[in-house]
Parts: C-alpha cells; sequence; structure tokens
C-alpha cells in the first residue's frame, strides 16, 4: 500500500515536460538485427519473415459505454461533465451507440474481430442502489446477441472510471461497504447478462490505478480528493483506504462471477477474469544518469509491478495489459535550507519527459513498440496468461496507424516466440471516442465517425484493412514487416 501512495506523490512532483530524442536502440521487429531509434533499420540486408500468431491467440478491439453512449445522468461524472462543458458526451448521445450498435459490429464483423470489450456505466446499469435498470439491461443483452450473430464474443468490464451518483453520496471508495456495493453489482451483470449471452471474458476495472489514484490523489475526477505532499496524513490515509477498497472489489467482484457463471460454462470454455491495468513502461531519459536510473526503478516497481503484485494470481485468470508508449523519466534533486523541509516540500521531483508531436514525418507520438515487449517481459513468469486489452493511436488521416498496428503487434509476437504467453490482443478502439482525459473526441477508432456534419456515419479507415488481413491469415507477412521496416 505505501508503494502506491508514493506513486501519487511521484507523479503530483513531475515537472514542466519537455521534449527530447536520446532512446536506447531496439531490436528490429522481424529479426535479430540491433536498429536505430524510431524502428528505422540500419542495414538494407535485414531478412524479413512471415510473423505468424498461434490459434490461441485473438485479435479484438474496444470501447466503453460511457464515451460512447454519452454519460448518464445517475452518474457522478454528469455534473463534472456539464462543468467542463462537454454537452455531446453527458448526457448527450456521444456516438448514439444504443441506436447505431449495428452498423458498428456489421463494420467489426467486416474486421473480423473476434472479442470485443464493453466497458459497461455502472451508474447506467443501477441507477438507485439495489434497483437495476430493466431497460438497460435488456439493451446490453440485445447488443451482445448482435455482436455474437457476427462471430464477436463479448468482454464485459464492469468499470471505466465513472460510478453511480448514489455509491458517491455514501463515500465512494472510501466506504468500507463499497467492496460488497461492487460485488452485488457484478453478480446481477453475471446473472443477469452473462449467463444469457454465455459471456466467457470478464474485467473487473479499466485502469484500477486510476480509479484510485486521479480521483483520490491528484484530485482530477469526481470526488476531486488529493493527496498533497508526504505529510498531508489525512490524505494518506484515504487514499490507502481507497486503494484497499478497490482491490477488495476487484477480488469480491472476481469470485462473484465465477459463482455464477461456472455453472453453467463447460470445462471447454471456462470464464476467463482479470482487470485491465495501466502499469506504465518506464525508461531513464539519460540512461547514463544514476538519478534518471533511479527513478525509473522507482517507478517500475511503485507503478509497473505493485497493483498486480498486491492482487496476485489467487483472483484472476489472466493479466490484462494497456500500452501506449513508453515515459522516459528525469529525476530532480532540491536544495534544501531546512533539512526537514521534504516532509512538507517534494524530497524530489521526477519529470515526465514528453516525446510530444514533434516526431520524424509527422507522426503524432513516440513509436517504440520495443517498450511493449519489455513491459510484456516483465509479467512473462507471473503465471497467468496475458492479454493486451488495450492498444492504439490518435490519427485523424489515418496516415501511421497501419504502421502503428505493425509494429506493436509484431512485438507481441517476439515476445510469444521468447516465451511469453500472450492470448489476445485488443486495438483501442473499435470506433472514435470521447478522450476523458482531455476533452474531446478522439480519432483512435478502426471505425470513423463523422462529426463534421453531425451524421455521425460510419466508415472504415483504410488501416482497419490492414488489421483486417492480418486477422483473417494470422500473420503479419513479410513484405507488411518490410514496408515498416
Amino acid at each position: 500500500m505505501v508503494i502506491l501512495i508514493l506513486s501519487v506523490l511521484f507523479w503530483n512532483s513531475y515537472l514542466t515536460k519537455k521534449t527530447r530524442d536520446n532512446a536506447p536502440p531496439i531490436k528490429e521487429a522481424g529479426s535479430e538485427k540491433i536498429t536505430k531509434q524510431n524502428n528505422k533499420t540500419a542495414s538494407s540486408l535485414v531478412k524479413f519473415e512471415d510473423a505468424v500468431f498461434p490459434e490461441n491467440f485473438f485479435f479484438g478491439s474496444a470501447y466503453s459505454d460511457f464515451q460512447t453512449a454519452g454519460i448518464s445522468k445517475a452518474s457522478d461524472w454528469h455534473e463534472y461533465i456539464q462543468n467542463i462543458k462537454s454537452p455531446l458526451v453527458g448526457p448527450g448521445i456521444a456516438n448514439d451507440l444504443f441506436n447505431r450498435y449495428q452498423e458498428d459490429f456489421d463494420l467489426a464483423g467486416e474486421i473480423g474481430i473476434q472479442v470485443h470489450r464493453i466497458s459497461l456505466d455502472w451508474a447506467r446499469c443501477e441507477p438507485e442502489e439495489g434497483k437495476f435498470d430493466k431497460a438497460c439491461i435488456e439493451k446490453w443483452k440485445e447488443i451482445g446477441r448482435y455482436m455474437k450473430s457476427k462471430g464477436i464474443q463479448l468482454m464485459i468490464c464492469l468499470n471505466h472510471f465513472p460510478h453511480p451518483k448514489w455509491f458517491a453520496e455514501l463515500g465512494g471508495w472510501e466506504n468500507v461497504k463499497a467492496p460488497y456495493y461492487y460485488a452485488r453489482y457484478a453478480e446481477f451483470i453475471a446473472r443477469n447478462i452473462g449467463v444469457p449471452l454465455e459471456t466467457k471474458w470478464w474485467l473487473t476495472y479499466n485502469e484500477p490505478q486510476f480509479v484510485i489514484s486521479i480521483p483520490y490523489g491528484k484530485g482530477g475526477w469526481p470526488p476531486f480528493k488529493t493527496v498533497e505532499n508526504f505529510a498531508d496524513i489525512k490524505g494518506t490515509e484515504r487514499f490507502l483506504k481507497v486503494a484497499g477498497n478497490v482491490m477488495d472489489g476487484h477480488r469480491l467482484a472476481y469470485r462473484a462471477i465465477h459463482k455464477v457463471m461456472d455453472k453453467y460454462m463447460s470445462k471447454h470454455n471456462k470464464v476467463m477474469i482479470g482487470f485491465a491495468s495501466a502499469p506504465g513502461s518506464f525508461y531513464p531519459n539519460d540512461p547514463n544518469s544514476d538519478h534518471d536510473r533511479l527513478a525509473e526503478n522507482l517507478f517500475n516497481t511503485v507503478h509497473t509491478l505493485a497493483f498486480d503484485s498486491f492482487v496476485g494470481n489467487a483472483d484472476r485468470d489472466f493479466i490484462g495489459l494497456n500500452y501506449y508508449g513508453r515515459t522516459k523519466l528525469k529525476m530532480h534533486l532540491p536544495n534544501w535550507k531546512n533539512p526537514l523541509s521534504w516532509l512538507g516540500d517534494k524530497p524530489f521531483a521526477i519529470e515526465w519527459v514528453d516525446e510530444g508531436a514533434n516526431q520524424p514525418d509527422g507522426r503524432p507520438k513516440e513509436f517504440y513498440p520495443q517498450a511493449l515487449y519489455d513491459l510484456i517481459m516483465k509479467f512473462k513468469d507471473m503465471g497467468k496468461p496475458i492479454i493486451i486489452t488495450e492498444n492504439g493511436l490518435d490519427d485523424d488521416k489515418d496516415r501511421f496507424r497501419e504502421e502503428f498496428l505493425v509494429i506493436h503487434l509484431k512485438a507481441i509476437h517476439d515476445a510469444i516466440r521468447d516465451g511469453a504467453n500472450v492470448i489476445g490482443y485488443q486495438y483501442w478502439a473499435l470506433a472514435d471516442t470521447w478522450e476523458p482525459g482531455d476533452n474531446r473526441f478522439s480519432h483512435m477508432g478502426l471505425i470513423r465517425i463523422e462529426r463534421s456534419d453531425g451524421t455521425l456515419n460510419r466508415s472504415l479507415r483504410p488501416s482497419a484493412n490492414t488489421y483486417a488481413e492480418i486477422i483473417r491469415t494470422r500473420k503479419i507477412t513479410k513484405d507488411l514487416l518490410e514496408k515498416h521496416k
């Protein structure tokens, strides 16, 4: 628990982001040749071969209820969304998911998506304590049946940040009863959606680290509570209580789902439950700096491995990892006038060095697939299969998404080759979504949502065709690897 609170304090201490390009060399996808940064080959002599995925590996996608259907009025985020002036999200239509889901999954079927994750909105399902919305539950069953008709398995995620207003009014995750409220919700969803749809795949949370740290450490989301510094005893105690309750919520939800679903699923189609972790992938800004390497070690301990290690393997059937890119760290040490001032001040500051959009060829961000490989290998020996539960790129013109898909899928392939038991990949997102981090609609979708004319018409981006071909053939061809070397 102490490790988790340290993580938040480190986050709160970072300085102004800077752009630097000092990445270590990476292994070229498709070869053993060590090459230059940004995935550019150092030699024209590299030989590429098709990267074939094992038969038990699935290709998927993901999105969430509130990012595609709008915020429920019963959500603790409803007022927050109004205050940040995002009327299309809450309680507006967003992508108008509930009326146009057939279009989404017709296109997903064309791509060949095998497993699609939908994160439910707890508030929409249970708008009042203990009272579940029958129409909402029926709609999700309707959507799940349509997905199944297109050959797509549903993965249910129970939480994607917002909570019911009634839950917040009872103290949210500070309430000792919170894990039991959550387990009751999980059991109801399992019994009333999971059983009718024979749902195999489950996530108790999306990014539980952020369920804890942003609302109760950084104060960025409701209920906007913070841990100010190392001397903030009240904030620290509150944070630790929340962290413990969120972990207990996972454990109780895991057991509740298994209790319901195991009676209905065959031995050959066992229920698989985990959570989508946000572990991060950290590197020193300057590999030759002892301080920067210390920062890397701290974050790899407190952020990458801590939460997953606390949960352990007893209450999960797979390890879910969300990955978008690496983070480079730079440590700054202060000059204290008072030796005891660190109690109230920051004992040190760790800067997250932002690679930003200033990339070669106009890329929207740094591409560094080696970090995904490294992240997988950190979890390789934890004894559970691994699913990449999110990985995606915001690219409106779709110039770089094909490359992004190819090189990151190849990194996963290389990890499998080197002994990691990775069983699935889910691209975020199936369609463009509203992103709460910066209050805007993203262009991360394989499916483009036309917003300029208000029609919300759907169309496949060209990169979706590449993903479809990889799924159909279960391989990345040597020609694609050569193209994006």
